[in-house]
């Protein structure tokens, strides 16, 4: 089959998942502490390329080691002949030049970064070495130029795989949809002088609670309800320290940690709380985010401020958006053409070339 086609197929359903997500950034500009999605790709496993019937040495490079850099708790090696193995969701990928850190179970893995420079392995990749999974007790390890992995002067594992002699290189299937992350970067506080807005300035959430259990959310346009409770526009609780807020029909003043003052007592806190591991909150509709299955949450104290009487505005740029989706309309164009070509292609190989 010809790779062509699934190259620039993938890249098609890549750019029309991407312009659902641009187009649903730009619906919610107007949507108050709405976050903006982006997606992230990732290419298909390289896979071993090698020749029919061939079994000489000639394709065979002369290995002379790998060269590897290390950067507080990351490495990164490469090599000009033998392939690092990784082990993805899709299959085994054989690559040249990686990066990975040593996750906190001691597996060596692929890494983000969060928008705090903290290095993230949830969701990520899996380094093989000869003897599978790799798996160290020790964070100090060393690489030697064979491709030896050391701890404490012991070789663990190589992590360097050297194929048959008939292969020639690696091909690609193409690139597909590895996540949707949420962009939670602050957005514009909007001045609207009612008593029961609310914004957050610092990274964190207000806590509600719903049907479906607690929830998080940066929307904080509440009202009361017929009991004097503090809730959401969609009728959710909102949490203080002792659970429901009771407001009541009087007045009241809260300072920037939360603290709700009325009739000159604390009567409760607004309870705000800063996620260690946002990466793995997920958009559940209504502004609302919750973890995901089998996560617990890292709640840390909230160091911001709330501010009363201003709500926060999307984090959408139109114009950035917009940008985008001229762009991905491009290249959707360009990935159409390829297609055409290839098949185009075949047909001649089919219809021409057969009569030879």
């Amino acid at each position: 089959m010809n790779n062509g086609l699934y190259t620039a197929t993938t890249s098609l359903l890549l750019n029309q998942k991407r312009m659902d997500i641009v187009t649903n950034n730009i619906a919610n500009v107007n949507t108050t502490g709405y976050k903006k999605d982006l997606v992230v790709s990732q290419s298909f496993p390289e896979m071993l390329l090698s020749k029919i019937n061939d079994n000489s040495a000639s394709n065979l490079e002369s290995f002379t080691g790998i060269n590897v850099v290390k950067d507080e708790n990351t490495y990164t090696v490469s090599t000009n002949s033998g392939y690092f193995r990784v082990k993805t969701p899709e299959g085994v990928s054989y690559n040249r030049e990686l990066q990975f850190t040593i996750d906190d179970e001691g597996y060596l893995r692929t890494f983000f970064k969060d928008k705090d420079g903290n290095l993230k392995t949830n969701g990520e990749n899996h380094i093989l070495g000869s003897k599978g999974l790799i798996k160290v007790d020790d964070i100090n390890i060393d690489i030697d130029k064979k491709g030896n992995l050391l701890s404490n002067g012991q070789v663990i594992d190589n992590l360097v795989s050297f194929p048959a002699p008939q292969v020639i290189g690696t091909t690609s299937g193409g690139v597909r949809l590895d996540r949707i992350v949420t962009n939670f970067m602050q957005g514009n506080l909007i001045q609207t002088d009612n008593q029961l807005d609310f914004a957050l300035k610092g990274d964190g959430f207000f806590k509600v609670h719903t049907d479906q259990g607690d929830m998080y959310t940066r929307d904080g346009s509440f009202t009361l309800n017929e009991n004097g409770e503090l809730i959401t526009t969609e009728g959710h609780f909102v949490l203080g320290q002792y659970g429901s807020i009771v407001l009541g029909e009087g007045n009241f003043t809260i300072d920037e940690k939360g603290q709700i003052i009325q009739d000159g007592q604390v009567i409760d806190t607004i309870d705000v709380v800063k996620l260690e591991n946002i990466e793995d909150l997920r958009k559940q509709g209504n502004n609302l985010f919750k973890l995901v299955e089998g996560s617990e949450p890292q709640e840390l104290k909230y160091e911001g401020q709330i501010v009363r009487g201003y709500i926060e505005g999307s984090n959408v740029d139109t114009v950035k958006e917009m940008v985008k989706m001229i762009t991905l309309l491009r290249s959707y164009e360009s990935s159409q053409k390829m297609i055409k070509q290839q098949d185009e292609m075949l047909g001649k190989a089919i219809n021409e070339i057969a009569k030879v």
